[in-house]
């Protein structure tokens, strides 16, 4: 073996080498005879005995990294070789480092240190120590040579130093006798104690960022396995973090040391961020349409690392906050990029609960990320209890935010029910472990069946998770779920699908037909498709799915009564739907008709057409148009209630109304909006017909935003409007800033109640206000109003060729302007007939601003 393998790949001159370099070494293995040939300092670098076989020196070389630079002071580098035969050098590792490191120190260089550790004894220590944090000091090098000072100066005065690489050293004490937790406290308490320059200079003993990680190791009488087990014990730490120190544990190692590997792995994969992501598709179960992803953490490069591997290693070290840091910061930045593909879809991203992140943290990725976390779904992912405390932080930070929540893994570990009702999420995902194989288990489907009842009658949302079959697929859609995730659908990609497959989005719409039969039925029309609404009646459909496409609505039901329908349109699709003579009425919360996220809505209204219930759901980012020189009724009454637009907890997309005919509206619920919603900066255009809006309760607007800015124009209308309530906005936003047009219209506002405003905001306005050509008669009853403008705010009004007819009774009344704000008021060729009954009143303009009337005509009566 030494004649023929050996002198083949190192040659008579190898020997030499070897003399005058003791850290370095080679060896030959034939897999063939069994046999290896190891020099003899490959031996003393490795602490070989004479009796090492061939099958434990292969262990040895393969757990030293199988030709990989572990960053442990023993390395190796493998030759090329053929099939059946490995040869290598074995080294340890490089010795590089500014020479400023090293003034004052009296430091040797590593092949020194290793021929003094041949007289060890049990009783001697070795640490091997880095430096982490210089980078943000002024003098990195200067500092940790300082670092270094003050840590050996606590220390035996036998003690010697030896540079190892880059930021590492080792630290040797001869005969310690102490206990190495105190020798790691003691230069622990040294180095941050020590002074040193900060990023700007400043010397400080206690607000630097330098700290020192450090892998200790004793008991060992053989060189190599002394310096093996400290690099090992320093691996260890940096797993942990910066700052960490290890002593080397015997039994622990003896544990672990199959699994160097994972440790170098995750060590690499943390420290450079090596992290991507899958995304897979969630799916409507009614229409199988893409509506979100979920983010999956995958690995790069050389990580061959699984993500429960990547977990476990996390919670071994403590670094789940790092996870859980680093998966929402590389998300979010992945939907930075990628914003137009999650225009109408969400992000699903997966949570550790218990390791929510501090504020500074989260905050940060806040202002980095903020506007795009309403896209965000947060996965409760983690097995474990969370705090009351957390639970709270996690809530207001969902809310702030505009975040949605989601408990994943429902029915096993800690998503139970009782948690349930303590996250009150929007989601609840049924674990995969109920879904398997639940098309031939009667108990599960039984199970899961009442599982999805109770979600539903909580208003959760129901997804079902794993599903990897047809039958699987189907049984879930027949049990009601809404959402759909899984293999069978589609499998984790590394880049965002815009579809899933046409036969399975067939299958999906199939499906939920036949599902149906039991609680709902879906009638999923076609273009151009007449649809009499008698005719689903008695076919028992419960909804109506419309896609892209044109489709007329007509009919009621035999006794003159509305038909029990819900109309939902699909997210992203461009809809015309005629109303001929349509009677429409729906049962619970879900709206008569409901629009998808980024859909494109025109109703033509012909005959008298009725909508009662819940009115129609126009939801952020879609648009609705209403045409026609028909009749719409629309009644709409709940606790939160809109007759179009949305309720008061979210933004509306754009209306426009643009009828020849008469819109009749009426709206009662605590909190109820007319036209509009919770905001509506994409816009509320009325331009044309016979316009009529009746609310009734503690808080409401007519037209506009109640909770919001409001982007309001109205033109070439009669428009009539009657409020009755606590607090109520006739035209405008109840706080928040208005840009309120109108122009060519005859409108009347009749409000009562206790704060009233009939043009504007309620209180603290910005904006203005522009109204032009027309007449408007304003009449109210109560405490506190406002009849054009705000109070306390700053909302411009310019008035033009209008008759203004104003009367009030009320404790404090402000008539076009703002009684105790700033904004400017302009009159030009108007007409105002003013009658006030109050003890506070003030009729024009705005005490902090400025006040233009010209060519108005004016009857003012204040108490008289």
């Amino acid at each position: 073996m030494e004649n023929k393998l050996w002198q083949s790949y190192f040659g008579a001159v190898w020997g030499k080498v070897c003399s005058i370099w003791h850290n370095i070494g080679g060896f030959v293995m034939d897999e063939k005879s069994g046999e290896f040939y190891a020099d003899e300092n490959c031996r003393a670098l490795m602490g070989l005995r004479e009796n090492t076989d061939y099958d434990k020196f292969r262990d040895i070389v393969a757990l030293n990294g199988g030709g990989r630079d572990l960053g442990l002071p023993l390395c190796i580098e493998l030759l090329d070789t053929p099939s059946g035969i490995t040869a290598g050098i074995v080294y340890l590792s490089k010795e590089y480092m500014s020479k400023s490191v090293f003034e004052g120190l009296d430091i040797i260089p590593q092949s020194e240190l290793v021929r003094l550790l041949d007289g060890m004894t049990r009783s001697s220590l070795l640490a091997l120590v880095r430096f982490d944090g210089a980078g943000k000091l002024l003098d990195s090098d200067y500092c940790i040579g300082e670092a270094l000072k003050a840590a050996v100066a606590v220390l035996p005065e036998n003690t010697v130093t030896a540079f190892n690489s880059d930021g590492q050293f080792w630290i040797y004490v001869p005969r310690f006798g102490g206990k190495p937790e105190e020798f790691a406290d003691n230069i622990r308490k040294a180095v941050k104690e020590c002074c040193l320059p900060d990023e700007f200079g400043v010397r400080s003993s206690s607000n630097h960022s330098l700290s020192v990680t450090a892998g200790i190791s004793s008991g060992f009488e053989v060189p190599a396995r002394l310096m093996h087990a400290a690099g090992f014990a320093l691996y260890e730490a940096k797993a942990k973090g910066a700052g960490s120190i290890c002593c080397f544990d015997p039994e622990k190692y003896a544990k672990q040391k199959s699994d160097i590997e994972n440790i170098r792995a995750f060590s690499e994969l943390l420290d450079k961020n090596l992290f991507t992501y899958h995304f897979q598709p969630i799916v409507s179960s009614s229409t199988g349409e893409i509506v979100a992803y979920e983010a999956l953490m995958r690995t790069k490069g050389n990580i061959a690392l699984n993500p429960l591997q990547i977990l476990n290693c996390a919670k071994n070290f403590g670094r789940l906050y790092d996870i859980e840091k680093a998966t929402l910061k590389n998300t979010l930045k992945y939907l930075s990029k990628h914003q137009l593909d999650f225009e109408n879809r969400r992000l699903y991203i997966n949570s550790i609960s218990s390791h929510a992140l501090e504020d500074k943290d989260f905050y940060a990725i806040v202002n980095d990320y903020g506007e795009l976390l309403e896209k965000v779904v947060i996965e409760m992912t983690e097995q474990t209890e969370i705090s009351e405390d957390d639970l709270d932080r996690i809530r207001v930070r969902l809310e702030k935010n505009n975040m949605s929540l989601a408990i994943d893994d429902y029915g096993t570990g800690y998503s139970n029910t009782s948690n349930l009702l303590r996250y009150d999420p929007e989601v609840v995902k049924i674990d995969r472990s109920l879904i398997s194989g639940i098309d031939q288990n009667p108990k599960a489907q039984k199970i899961v069946s009442k599982m999805v009842e109770y979600f539903h009658s909580s208003g959760y949302t129901a997804l079902a998770e794993g599903v990897e079959t047809s039958e699987e697929l189907k049984t879930m859609i027949y049990f009601g779920v809404d959402l759909i995730q899984g293999y069978y659908v589609s499998k984790p990609k590394p880049v965002l699908i815009h579809d899933i497959s046409e036969n399975i989005r067939e299958e999906i719409v199939a499906y939920s037909i036949e599902a149906g039969d039991k609680d709902k039925k879906v009638f999923h029309a076609e273009d151009n498709d007449v649809i009499d609404l008698a005719e689903m009646y008695k076919k028992r459909y419960s909804d109506i799915f419309l896609g892209t496409g044109t489709f007329t609505l007509s009919g009621k039901a035999e006794d003159d009564h509305a038909v029990p329908l819900s109309v939902t349109v699909g997210s992203g699709v461009d809809c015309v739907i005629h109303l001929k003579n349509a009677w429409l009425t729906t049962y619970g919360e879900l709206p008569n008709i409901k629009l998808g996220t980024g859909s494109r809505v025109r109703i033509v209204c012909s005959g008298e057409d009725h909508i009662d219930g819940r009115g129609i759901y126009v939801p952020e980012g879609s648009s609705l148009e209403l045409v026609g020189s028909g009749e719409l009724y629309v009644r709409s009454e709940s606790k939160d209630c809109y007759a179009i637009g949305t309720d008061s907890r979210q933004p509306c997309g754009r209306i426009t109304v643009a009828m020849t005919g008469i819109l009749d509206i009426t709206a009662n619920g605590d909190k109820c909006v007319g036209i509009g919603g919770g905001g509506c900066k994409d816009g509320i255009v009325i331009a044309g017909g016979d316009i009529a809006v009746n609310c009734s309760g503690d808080r409401c607007v007519g037209i506009g935003s109640i909770d919001g800015d409001a982007d309001v124009t109205i033109s070439n209308c009669g428009c009539r409007l009657k409020l009755a309530a606590g607090m109520s906005v006739g035209i405008g936003a109840v706080k928040g800033s208005a840009d309120i047009s109108i122009s060519d219209y005859n409108m009347s506002c009749e409000l009562s109640g206790n704060n009233l405003t009939a043009v504007g905001v309620m209180s603290n306005g910005t904006g203005r206000i522009c109204i032009l050509d027309g007449r408007l008669n304003i009449s109210m009853k109560g405490r506190t109003l406002n009849c054009v403008g705000t109070r306390d705010g700053e909302l411009d009004c310019e008035l033009k060729n209008t008759v203004f007819k104003l009367y009030c009774e009320g404790g404090s009344v402000s008539g076009v302007g703002d009684k105790t704000g700033k904004g400017d008021v302009t009159a030009q060729s108007c007409q105002f007939d003013v009658m006030f009954l109050t003890g506070d009143g003030w009729w024009l303009g705005s005490p902090n601003g400025t006040l233009s009337v010209v060519d108005c005509k004016k009857d003012i009566k204040i108490n008289e």
